[in-house]
């Protein structure tokens, strides 16, 4: 198995419940919660900069589909925000997140999901080939990070780094706050979270998708 890194240009890592998002303005008169969500979300859903990679065809094709679960998933993230508030987005990542990644996945054949080297869901354990990259940055900031490229044989493997953005720490910051935060909501979903201890900019971890070769 080879490894690559792809050289990206001008990458912005902010992310936000394991989401990796760049900034745009989402809404006006949201009540207060949801609008200060919108305001540190704030996304733009579109593909970057044109890539260099060793497969540039599986790797654009997988950020396609990354881009569409982000914008899936933030949807019934900021409609759970509007009306339940943090509680009710931790039951939508429980409840919603997983099939809406095979949905996607499903869609545009393909594999997805997203990953951490400190999981809350331990469904998302990363894969044998993600392994060594997942644990090998633990603890790194997201701005050192970047795209990673690699060969499965008849597969293309694409890992894209999730950031931590000051919303974020709401749900995966000091472990006291979160419990103060989110309380008997985050401990019945997940029970052996260690999604937690996070800070603005660091890692939080990556989305990965698996390409067949010669996917248009």
């Amino acid at each position: 198995m080879i490894v690559r890194e792809a050289r990206e240009a001008g990458r912005d890592n902010m992310g936000w419940c394991g989401l990796d998002m760049r900034v745009r303005r989402l809404a006006v008169g949201m009540p207060a919660a949801a609008g200060v969500l919108a305001a540190a979300l704030s996304v733009a859903l579109v593909a970057g900069e044109p890539q260099e990679t060793p497969f540039p065809v599986e790797t654009a094709k997988a950020e396609r589909a990354m881009n569409q679960l982000q914008q899936a998933l933030l949807a019934k993230l900021k409609t759970a925000m509007e009306n339940g508030g943090p509680a009710a987005a931790v039951e939508v990542c429980r409840t919603e997140a997983r099939t809406i990644a095979d949905e996607v996945a499903g869609a545009q054949a393909l594999e997805l999901g997203r990953t951490s080297h400190r999981l809350r869901n331990p469904a998302n354990a990363p894969r044998p080939w993600a392994r060594a990259v997942v644990d090998g940055s633990a603890g790194v900031k997201a701005a050192a990070e970047h795209l990673r490229v690699v060969d499965l044989g008849d597969r293309v493997g694409v890992l894209r780094p999730i950031g931590t953005a000051e919303m974020c720490v709401r749900c995966h910051g000091p472990s006291a706050d979160v419990r103060r935060n989110l309380g008997a909501a985050l401990a019945a979903a997940y029970p052996q979270d260690r999604a937690t201890e996070f800070a603005p900019g660091d890692l939080r971890g990556w989305m990965w998708a698996e390409v067949p070769k010669g996917a248009k």
